[in-house]
């Protein structure tokens, strides 16, 4: 009797970014959705289904995004979401899951949905950050997040400026990054470098460089060095290809 062939259940992707007004983030992702769908196309003999989506300003609710696309695609056993999200805060510990849990009782009852660990989880983010956080012409590097004000949300950046020799700051909660400038700007001619640990370029991203400008001005006898937050590249969907595919 012959063996009975088991199939890889047939899923689908869902790339969820916190969303911007900024046309510069959505052409990012959209950038890294098609990098994504490409990366797993080139592995897979098999059609790929990618999709991004916002948790904020779409054109319509998360839940709504993710519900009409999965009607769509009878053909699949199971969603997977992805949160491109750097840390685990509110976002990705109860605005998430909670979309989730609603868009369930929507789909067919054959399809599964599955929340994979969020972007910044990743252990290999670290070696992206530090290509790109180099210490030639730098003596200090600030590693610059949002921040959060969920319980152990800024503790990966702890972890990572830590492995990277660097002094974390964040946008939104203490220590600001400010306060990380006067903390080091204690030897003239000292040359500190910031990195935005932030996903794409947008008006957040403005408003911090503006912010180092007036640094710039209130501490002249240092040098500050404003550099890019992440954006699409062929790590960072390999990061997310192996995040989803796990």
């Amino acid at each position: 009797m012959a063996a009975l062939q088991i199939l890889s259940p047939r899923s689908a992707y869902v790339l969820v970014a916190h969303g911007s007004r900024d046309p510069r983030s959505q052409t990012s992702l959209h950038q890294l959705g098609q990098g994504v769908q490409q990366a797993l196309q080139a592995v897979s003999s098999q059609p790929q289904w990618v999709k991004t989506a916002t948790l904020e300003f779409g054109p319509v609710p998360l839940k709504q995004q993710i519900c009409d696309w999965g009607q769509r695609l009878q053909q699949i056993d199971q969603l997977v979401i992805l949160p491109l999200f750097l840390l685990p805060g509110t976002h990705v510990k109860v605005d998430i899951p909670d979309v989730v849990s609603t868009v369930r009782q929507f789909l067919p009852e054959s399809m599964g949905i599955e929340v994979r660990s969020h972007l910044g989880s990743h252990p290999e983010i670290f070696r992206i950050l530090q290509a790109t956080m180099p210490t030639i012409d730098i003596d200090r590097w600030i590693l610059l997040a949002h921040g959060s004000r969920y319980p152990g949300g800024n503790q990966p950046i702890e972890g990572l400026a830590n492995q990277l020799n660097a002094t974390p700051a964040y946008w939104s909660v203490p220590p600001s990054l400010r306060q990380a400038v006067t903390q080091l700007a204690t030897q003239p001619g000292l040359r500190i470098g910031i990195k935005p640990y932030f996903l794409f370029t947008g008006s957040i991203i403005n408003t911090i460089s503006r912010e180092v400008s007036q640094l710039k001005c209130d501490f002249k006898h240092i040098k500050l060095t404003f550099s890019s937050p992440l954006e699409p590249s062929a790590q960072l969907v390999h990061l997310i290809q192996d995040l989803i595919t796990a």
